[in-house]
């Protein structure tokens, strides 16, 4: 393909739609709870089996696209993932068939994900276009992942919660068509491969500069996965403190929306970043950002609308600088190791986004759960390590990388 626009956009249209049944569990968990006879625990491992797909196929699936062509780990995995969305809806009666379903369908997303944007990238000049391939493309997983809550509900309520996998099964085989007719196939240059063997990630272990991007990205995932999981909660019990009848929109439309105006907002960011100096905008970005959290939590009880307009900046610079993080792996890797880089970055990143949901709900019910204010602003506050980490990494990054 010749147009790098017509290419981005392409690619970003794919991630959208396998994503659609990425949080798509979360809007219909109650359904399935009812229909399977789960208990509450036998649903937190529904909902954790696509994390473990991913975390275990991600270094995997990423570093081998620096030794084979990344369209064939893409159109594979894409058919995983098509085949783990269908089976979930169509096939599972239970628990342990969901979570196997839920696993293929992690694994999918590994090998689409990273490895999409690898062989995006690979395909645009070097520099500011590559940086702002993967700035465009990384925002897009927000969309993805905000749409796939909305059409979950919607289609749970016009059919039945089983068609919400049939429609995230049907967005993953058009992502398939739509990269199989725009990425030209490419076996990678046998000369240009890095010595050893294709999982030693030592090297990137060792390279200070990507590493400083890793550790941002970990924090990013940290605050980023926490507000997701846990924002729901979170405005139930603003709106239980309302007057009846002044509720307004529902929580999930309300999260949604904080995850939406992140898209734009990293699009801007990203582009700030290309223009000037990334580290120090990544710097002020996260310390605003820490700034915000600590404020939600300290503002509870101070106002329904002062809270939710603080969630919605918080949104905007929360998972705003994410895509600009992953763009700054890609600009300081080693062009030869870079899917390596991904990887770990990959692996690194969502590990954070176990680690943050965790440690917020663990400070919430250490604190006297969520039926306190105080637990609220102690919880928001341990959300704020994530920006805290992508400051400390990139303020101790090498001259060399910073000034790249």
């Amino acid at each position: 393909m010749k147009s790098p626009v017509l290419l981005v956009a392409c690619f970003c249209t794919a991630l959208v739609l396998t994503l659609l049944g990425f949080m798509a569990p979360a809007a219909v968990l109650g359904e399935i709870i009812r229909d399977w006879q789960l208990s509450n625990a036998q649903a937190g491992w529904l909902g954790g089996a696509l994390f473990a797909g991913y975390i275990v196929a991600v270094p995997v699936l990423t570093a081998y696209t620096d030794r084979i062509d990344p369209k064939r780990i893409y159109l594979t995995c894409a058919a995983l993932g098509v085949i783990g969305n269908f089976g979930f809806g169509f096939v599972a009666d239970g628990l342990w068939s969901g979570v196997l379903f839920r696993v293929m369908t992690g694994i999918g997303l590994a090998g689409t994900f990273m490895p999409g944007m690898k062989a995006m990238t690979d395909q645009l000049p070097a520099g500011k276009p590559q940086e702002r391939g993967a700035t465009y493309y990384s925002s897009f997983f927000a969309l993805g992942s905000g749409l796939s809550i909305l059409v979950a509900g919607v289609m749970a309520d016009l059919f039945d919660w089983r068609w919400a996998f049939g429609i995230a099964a049907a967005g993953g085989a058009s992502a398939l068509v739509i990269v199989a007719l725009v990425l030209p196939a490419r076996e990678p240059n046998v000369d240009a491969r890095p010595p050893g063997a294709a999982l030693d990630f030592r090297p990137v272990f060792r390279d200070r500069a990507v590493m400083s991007y890793v550790i941002a990205s970990l924090g990013v995932a940290w605050e980023v996965f926490a507000s997701r999981v846990w924002l729901v909660t979170f405005f139930l019990y603003l709106q239980s403190h309302l007057p009846a009848g002044e509720t307004g929109w529902s929580p999930a439309v309300w999260s949604t929306v904080v995850a939406f105006v992140g898209v734009p907002a990293a699009m801007l960011i990203g582009e700030l970043a290309v223009r000037y100096d990334r580290r120090r905008i990544l710097i002020g970005v996260a310390v605003i950002s820490c700034a915000l959290a600590i404020a939600i939590g300290l503002t509870v009880g101070e106002g329904y609308e002062l809270s939710l307009a603080l969630c919605i900046v918080f949104g905007m610079f929360s998972y705003g600088r994410s895509p600009t993080t992953t763009a700054g792996t890609i600009s300081v890797a080693d062009p030869s190791r870079r899917g390596s880089a991904l990887a770990v970055q990959a692996f690194i990143g969502f590990s954070g986004g176990i680690l943050g949901p965790l440690a917020y709900g663990v400070a919430l019910d250490a604190a006297g759960g969520s039926g306190t204010a105080a637990a609220w602003a102690i919880a928001m506050c341990v959300m704020a390590i994530g920006p805290v980490l992508t400051v400390l990494a990139l303020a101790t990054m090498p001259r060399r990388a910073a000034k790249s």
